[in-house]
C-alpha cells in the first residue's frame, strides 16, 4: 500500500513549474514616469560575489567587481525608447550606477532578491520590468518602486507586454494553421509488403542453369604439395573475408577408379563474396595445409599419388581438373 501511495503522488511532484521571472527595470524621464529616458546613458553594476563554505551557511566575499549591463528593447514594435536592464542577483553589496552625462543615480539592491521577484511574479509569469524614475542621488530600489505612479506605469507596461505575447502567440497559431492548410494531402499508405513465395526446386534449378559456368581450371605447375592453377569463368567461393578461396574437393586415383579423399564443403561464410568472376586468375593452393585443417581425423595427411581437384562453377556444376602427381 505504501508503494501504491508513492506512485499515486509521484506525478503531482513531477509536474514542471514555471520558472520565476527575473528582476529587471527600465529608466524613465525625471518627473515623468510615462516616458523613457531620452538622454544617452549607461548602467553599471558593482557587487561582491558570495562564496559559501562547504556544508555551511557561512560565506566569504570576493573583491568588488564592476560590469556594464547590456540592455534590450522592451517591446518588439513601437518600443518608444524603453531599454530593459537585468542585473545580477544573489550577490552582496550590489548597487547600480545609472550615468547620464554629468548626472549619476545610484540604486542599492538587497542581497536577497525574493521580494523583488515575488513582486514581478504577481504581474505575470514572464519578465516585466519595474519603472525607475531617473534622478541624481543615492536611493534604495525599494523606495524607488514604492511610488504609486511608478507602480501604475509598471503595471501598464506589464499588461501591454502580456497582450503583445498573446497577439504574437495567436499570430503564430494562425501562421501554423495556414501553413498546414496549404500542405498537399498526405500520401495514402502503400500496400503492405507481401513476400514472394519460396522458390521451388525447379525454379532453383532454372536459376542456377542461367548462371555462368567455370570455363577453365588449368594446372600450371606442382611443387611438392602446392598446386598452381589458373581459373577462367565463375567459381563458387567459401565466403571468407579475403574473397579469394574457392570451394574445392580432391579425388585420388586408385588401381581401378577415382576415389574422393577430400569432400567439398559447400557451406559459406558471410564475410566475403559468394562467388568470383575470374579471367586468367592464378592461385596457388598448399593442399597439405587445407586438407590438414579441414579433413576428418585420420585423413589429414596427403600421401604420394595421382590427384585431381574438383571445383564448383557458378551454375553449381562440378568441374574437375586434369590429373597431377604429388610428392613425385
Amino acid at each position: 500500500m505504501r508503494i501504491l501511495f508513492l506512485l499515486a503522488i509521484a506525478p503531482v511532484g513531477l509536474v514542471a513549474q514555471p520558472a520565476p521571472p527575473d528582476f529587471c527595470f527600465v529608466i524613465s524621464e525625471p518627473g515623468d514616469a510615462d516616458k523613457s529616458l531620452s538622454r544617452t546613458y549607461v548602467v553599471k553594476q558593482h557587487d561582491r560575489e558570495r562564496v559559501f563554505y562547504y556544508n555551511s551557511d557561512s560565506f566569504w566575499l570576493k573583491p568588488d567587481t564592476t560590469i556594464t549591463l547590456q540592455s534590450h528593447d522592451l517591446f518588439k514594435e513601437r518600443n518608444g525608447g524603453w531599454r530593459v536592464f537585468t542585473p545580477v542577483v544573489g550577490v552582496s553589496e550590489s548597487r547600480m550606477l545609472v550615468i547620464a552625462g554629468a548626472d549619476t543615480m545610484r540604486i542599492d539592491l538587497p542581497d536577497d532578491p525574493k521580494v523583488l521577484i515575488a513582486r514581478a511574479w504577481r504581474r505575470g509569469e514572464r519578465d516585466t520590468p519595474e519603472v525607475v524614475r531617473f534622478r541624481k542621488g543615492l536611493f534604495s530600489v525599494d523606495e524607488l518602486i514604492a511610488d504609486p505612479r511608478l507602480t501604475a506605469v509598471t503595471n501598464q507596461l506589464a499588461k501591454k507586454l502580456i497582450t503583445e505575447d498573446a497577439v504574437a502567440y495567436t499570430k503564430e497559431l494562425a501562421d501554423l494553421e495556414e501553413y498546414y492548410r496549404n500542405q498537399p494531402p498526405p500520401v495514402p499508405p502503400s500496400a503492405p509488403y507481401v513476400p514472394p513465395p519460396p522458390m521451388t526446386e525447379g525454379q532453383w534449378a532454372a536459376f542456377w542453369a542461367e548462371q555462368p559456368p567455370l570455363e577453365e581450371a588449368r594446372i600450371d605447375g606442382v611443387n611438392a604439395d602446392t598446386v598452381t592453377i589458373t581459373f577462367t569463368g565463375r567459381i563458387m567461393l567459401t565466403g571468407g573475408c579475403a574473397s579469394n578461396m574457392p570451394m574445392f574437393g580432391m579425388e585420388v586415383r586408385t588401381d581401378s577408379r577415382w576415389v574422393e579423399c577430400f569432400a567439398i564443403d559447400e557451406s559459406q561464410m558471410d564475410c566475403g563474396l559468394p562467388w568470383g568472376d575470374w579471367h586468367e586468375h592464378t592461385l596457388a593452393l598448399p593442399l597439405s595445409f587445407w586438407v590438414g585443417a579441414h579433413a576428418r581425423t585420420g585423413e589429414k595427411e596427403l600421401k604420394p599419388g595421382t590427384y585431381r581437384l574438383i571445383f564448383i562453377g557458378g551454375d553449381r556444376e562440378e568441374f574437375r581438373t586434369a590429373p597431377f602427381d604429388l610428392f613425385d
